[in-house]
């Protein structure tokens, strides 16, 4: 029996590469290749910066990659680097830098010219990281939903709605992650993004619920499916802060962009339109004010001093590094 054919289909090629669905995912391919360029890269500063390709000095990284302080000096999102920190300045010295015994100070560790004397300002770094990974294994586990899920989103979504869902979700998770957690932790990684899909599959399966053939199975197995991600971001190095915030963006997000459903009524077109604006402007709010919150507190670390829970569990003060 022939398959369906895929709403849209008879759409021109370049309104199918606007608006889907696509055959190739294009953008979900070239950032794979962006990312492991990236790790490569990471991998060869590091083992200039400390001798080794992975860190296995003074304790080994379990991702095997590159050390805590080469993945700040490529650009991991580190506070100390984005903003004026109370407790650090330009020629705040950290110990053991890069080798046993080498010192080095905040502006030399943060690189890219460092501040010049001045105040710490790579807000790229909410950016940036979105591209790198902490090691091998980092790359690889957020691979399998990069190139299964994502590839499969932005076949449906197409190239334009696609990249605002996976850019708008990495980056919003690292602002929540900026504002939530210890200014002394960095982080990296896509997975703010890939939270981002998860949370844009919800919507979708509430917006296709009458055309899809199990809906509460779906529905079901993605809760439980994130609960166990949320679950297993309270371990130590990962940075679940970045997580709820790229779902928080994967729902809103979803509202906005998800294709109407096919053969709605009018007035379910309505609903969507007035829903799709709405987002928009919660979309808008929510970036602006946690943005303006992270770089007008006087301290970041006490925005939400709590929230450190999030991406821990208080076992062995693992909430205190």
């Amino acid at each position: 029996m022939n398959e369906p054919t895929p709403y849209g289909s008879q759409r021109s090629p370049l309104m199918r590469l606007l608006l889907g669905p696509n055959q190739r995912p294009w953008f979900s391919w070239i950032s794979a290749v962006i990312m492991l360029a990236i790790l490569v890269y990471e991998l060869i500063r590091n083992a200039a910066m400390t001798g080794s390709v992975i860190q296995t000095s003074p304790y080994f990284n379990p991702m095997i990659g590159p050390s805590f302080y080469t993945l700040i000096n490529l650009g991991a999102k580190f506070t100390p680097c984005m903003r004026a920190m109370p407790e650090y300045s330009s020629s705040t010295a950290f110990q053991d830098c890069y080798r046993t015994g080498e010192t080095c100070t905040l502006d030399s560790l943060c690189g890219f010219g460092g501040f010049a004397g001045g105040v710490p300002d790579q807000t790229f770094r909410l950016f940036y990281p979105i591209f790198m990974h902490a090691g091998i294994v980092h790359f690889l586990m957020n691979m399998l939903t990069h190139l299964r899920l994502g590839a499969d989103l932005e076949r449906a979504l197409g190239l334009p709605r696609y990249i605002l869902l996976y850019i708008a979700s990495g980056l919003f998770g690292n602002v929540m992650s900026s504002m939530l957690i210890q200014p002394r932790q960095a982080s990296m990684g896509a997975s703010g993004a890939l939270f981002g899909l998860i949370g844009y599959m919800f919507v979708d399966v509430i917006v296709n619920w009458k055309v899809i053939p199990n809906p509460v199975r779906e529905l079901v197995s993605l809760l439980i499916s994130t609960i166990i991600s949320l679950v297993l971001g309270l371990l130590p190095g990962i940075d679940n802060a970045a997580h709820l915030g790229g779902f928080v963006i994967g729902l809103v997000m979803g509202m906005l962009i998800a294709p109407m459903r096919p053969l709605a009524s009018t007035r379910a077109k309505w609903i969507t339109w007035g829903l799709r604006a709405a987002s928009l402007v919660i979309l808008i709010i929510l970036f602006a004010v946690c943005i303006t919150t992270f770089y007008n507190s006087p301290d970041p670390s006490q925005i939400c001093p709590g929230c450190k829970y999030i991406s821990c569990l208080p076992v062995s003060n693992w909430c205190d590094y």
